[in-house]
């Protein structure tokens, strides 16, 4: 059972990374394209998501796509020339930031931001400077400037302790330590988030140089520019302001005076929609050239490139860590499927197809003490680890409940008292289960909440079994009410999960109730005299025909039986 239409929205919000495309194609100028919807077409047919518009790129040529747990993926949709992930031909693959995705002679690069943390006001003052400056100048309207080769030797350094440094909080207290290093001559640095409106929080800092500290420079708030933040805000480029002259006239007049003599440098170290983070240095008055701008913005470079890295790190140990969790579901939910499926006097066939990030669907058939079978199709709400060992638990409990005796609505009864102690909140279990004795065709049925069984006839017809009677498994404490049948020679019956009547196409259509149950009616009617297995199969070449290019968002499971 899958979570309502995760596909056909926005990008999970909870998720802790912020996913865009940089679009390229040849020299041309590269574009920016958040991937703020969880599901993209990509092609130069109209209505796509995602246009391209070039000869070499298919009318819908592939697909990007956000799962449960937040991994995108890129998959082909039958394109012409292909899609590429690193110069590597893919079907289909899980991407990681820093992937470049070739659709024809498009490049995409795919990248990932971690969501910044919400870090708390800083309850200390900050003084502001109400200045009006008259210039203040970027660092790519100056020439490039000449680093020394001790400062290059200092910022690797910075750049292998950056790696090292686990806690984010260290990270910037690094950064601005070495700012104030005599080497760097700062006299104050910090470390400021400034969101779109304006509101300031101190990440790290104010740091000033340990040998010059005097008590009352301890003690007072930090003098910041709300111009030179302004400009930082504006051009997210390095800059440098200053109260002063400089003898090289390169830098013009930009703050108060009424401040001590001082530059400032500001670097962006993180670039947000609503907010940005930076670096923000002061200099005394011999150090406002394009040599100490250019060395504090490379400081602030490689401390984005290490942030890069730490991002990079926690994606790869995520994505691990769900794969692990995703290939135990899948280990028990594989011990779900029957390994018997023959039995005197009935035909079945079963049909399972879990889709990538596993639900909890159950499908078995159990004898029972009386010598009738019990057939069951169960779905767990969820996805997961979690809903397989749900269904794990389903699994043993039908099987000692039927071993111990019990008939079928004593056994369900059992099954929801347990489900309704241990389930987690929000979560249940839908499940159909059948008491099937087929030397006389007789049935008992009892459905808590699934999709109604199907019974289709030789000759076209179709009927429904019990449906909308008894609630959800892990509900409430509902006595479960039986419905009687008989199975004719030559019906055919049919349970499965929401994976089938749930089944989109590429259009986002369902497939629905009725177009299953009719399909499946004549089906059977074609298969006449058939084993139930050609059945099963053509039934499975009908789902996929209708999915067509469109991601499968749930397990599929169905069981079919006939009285032989």
């Amino acid at each position: 059972m899958s979570p309502a239409d995760e596909s056909l929205g926005p990008a999970p919000s909870s998720s802790d990374w912020k996913g865009h495309l940089e679009i390229r194609l040849g020299d041309l100028p590269g574009t920016r394209r958040p991937l703020t919807e969880s599901h993209i077409v990509i092609g130069r047919a109209p209505g796509v998501q995602l246009t391209l518009d070039h000869y070499t790129v298919s009318r819908r040529h592939a697909e990007l796509f956000c799962d449960p747990f937040g991994r995108w993926w890129i998959r082909d949709l039958g394109s012409t020339n292909g899609t590429l992930v690193n110069d590597e031909r893919v079907n289909e693959k899980v991407l990681k930031p820093g992937d470049r995705i070739g659709i024809g002679d498009y490049i995409l690069e795919f990248q990932l931001t971690a969501r910044a943390p919400r870090v708390p006001l800083d309850p200390g003052g900050l003084h502001f400077e109400e200045d009006k400056p008259t210039a203040i100048r970027k660092l790519g309207e100056l020439d490039p400037p000449r680093i020394a080769a001790k400062h290059l030797f200092t910022l690797m350094d910075l750049s292998r302790r950056l790696l090292s440094i686990e806690d984010a909080t260290d990270r910037f207290d690094a950064l601005c330590q070495l700012m104030v290093r005599e080497d760097f001559h700062g006299s104050m640095a910090l470390a400021l988030r400034l969101r779109q409106n304006g509101a300031l929080t101190i990440l790290s800092g104010p740091h000033r140089p340990f040998q010059s500290l005097r008590r009352e420079d301890s003690i007072a708030p930090p003098y910041i520019s709300r111009r030179v933040l302004a400009a930082v805000q504006d051009t997210r480029e390095p800059v440098l302001a200053g109260n002063l002259v400089s003898d090289s006239a390169t830098v013009e007049l930009t703050m108060s005076r009424d401040v001590m003599a001082l530059w400032v440098v500001a670097c962006p170290l993180r670039v947000e929609e609503q907010l940005m983070n930076l670096l923000y240095v002061t200099l005394p008055p011999d150090f406002g050239s394009v040599e100490w701008l250019g060395l504090i913005a490379l400081a602030a470079e490689v401390y984005q490139q290490a942030e890069s890295a730490w991002e990079a790190r926690r994606h790869a140990q995520a994505h691990a860590a769900i794969e692990r969790e995703l290939e135990m579901a899948h280990q028990i939910q594989r011990t779900f499927v029957p390994k018997r499926l023959e039995f005197k006097a009935l035909d079945v066939a079963l049909g399972f197809e879990p889709c990538r990030w596993v639900g909890g669907d159950y499908v078995d058939i159990v004898p029972m003490p009386d010598g009738r079978l019990l057939l069951a199709v169960a779905d767990v709400c969820g996805k997961g680890l979690q809903a397989a060992l749900i269904g794990s638990s389903v699994h043993t409990m039908v099987r000692a409940t039927v071993d111990a005796g019990r008939g079928i609505t004593g056994m369900m009864d059992r099954l929801n008292a347990y489900l309704c102690e241990y389930l987690p909140e929000q979560s249940f279990v839908t499940m159909v289960a059948v008491a099937l004795d087929p030397a006389t065709g007789r049935m008992e049925c009892v459905n808590a909440g699934h999709p109604p069984a199907l019974v289709a006839t030789s000759e076209g017809g179709l009927r429904h079994l019990q449906a909308a009677v008894n609630p959800a498994l892990g509900i409430g404490l509902v006595p479960m009410e039986a419905h009687q049948s008989v199975l004719a020679p030559g019906e055919v019956l049919a349970m499965y999960t929401d994976g089938l009547t749930e089944l989109r196409n590429s259009s986002k259509q369902m497939l629905g109730l009725h177009a299953l149950g009719t399909g499946f009616a004549k089906l059977c009617a074609a298969s006449a005299g058939r084993p139930v297995a050609a059945i099963a199969d053509k039934l499975t070449q009908m789902l996929e025909e209708f999915r067509g290019d469109q991601l499968p968002e749930d397990d599929r499971a169905f069981l079919l039986a006939r009285r032989t």
